[in-house]
């Protein structure tokens, strides 16, 4: 299993033009967490803080998770990644460090006037199309063909499609929320978002098994 995902939530940071409207659309949330699981088997957690100062917003992701079999624990993931976002919404930078069970990754994204400057495990040099980072909080990506991966600045095209509208149970209350198929390279997941004001409250990942994401707190 050792090349068992590269998946991982990031966070989210998108093109200059378009940036600004889903930025101040979640202006009041301050923190998602998330339980992960791998087959139904709890298996570690991913949050999402959220601050602001001085009109910057700041967006820090911590994923870790330990897959153990018999009690001995044989893959272990850990992932740091910081955003920062202008007052207008722009994407100022980006930093990510993963541990892939001992093999390291990084993403580095820096703003230079109309471009970006990528620097990562798969992917170094100038970037000028539209795009969005591998993160699902940030429901712009459903309006994206192009994602780049938070954990390696891998680069890679992607399909949006709406499945259904679904009330799910989130931490004990009926939900209303609207599903979304994402296809790609290496890329198979199914988002679910409350209709109420589009936050993330699951997801379902497929690689190298079934991993599910289910919301312990968001505010």
């Amino acid at each position: 299993m050792k090349k068992i995902i590269s998946f991982c939530i990031v966070v989210a940071c998108s093109f200059i033009s378009s940036s600004n409207a889903h930025i101040q659309h979640h202006n009041k949330l301050n923190l998602i967490q998330f339980d992960i699981f791998r087959e139904d088997s709890k298996v570690g957690y991913h949050h999402i803080v959220f601050t602001r100062n001085k009109g910057e917003i700041t967006v820090q992701n911590e994923i870790s998770f330990d897959i153990k079999k018999l009690g001995i624990s044989f893959y272990q993931y850990k992932s740091e990644g910081t955003e920062i976002y202008a007052e207008d919404g722009s994407l100022l930078s980006f930093v990510s460090k993963t541990s892939d069970n001992g093999t390291i990754k990084s993403c580095n994204i820096n703003r230079q006037g109309k471009s970006y400057i990528i620097n990562g495990t798969q992917y170094k040099g100038a970037f000028n199309k539209d795009f969005l980072i591998s993160s699902y909080w940030n429901h712009e990506i459903l309006k994206k063909n192009i994602q780049i991966s938070g954990i390696s600045c891998q680069i890679r095209d992607q399909q949006v499609s709406f499945v259904n509208n679904e009330t799910i149970v989130v931490n004990g209350t009926k939900t209303e929320t609207s599903v979304f198929d994402i296809q790609g390279k290496d890329l198979n997941t199914q988002v679910w978002y409350r209709k109420s004001d589009m936050a993330i409250v699951k997801q379902i990942l497929h690689k190298k098994g079934v991993w599910r994401y289910e919301i312990q707190e968001l505010k």
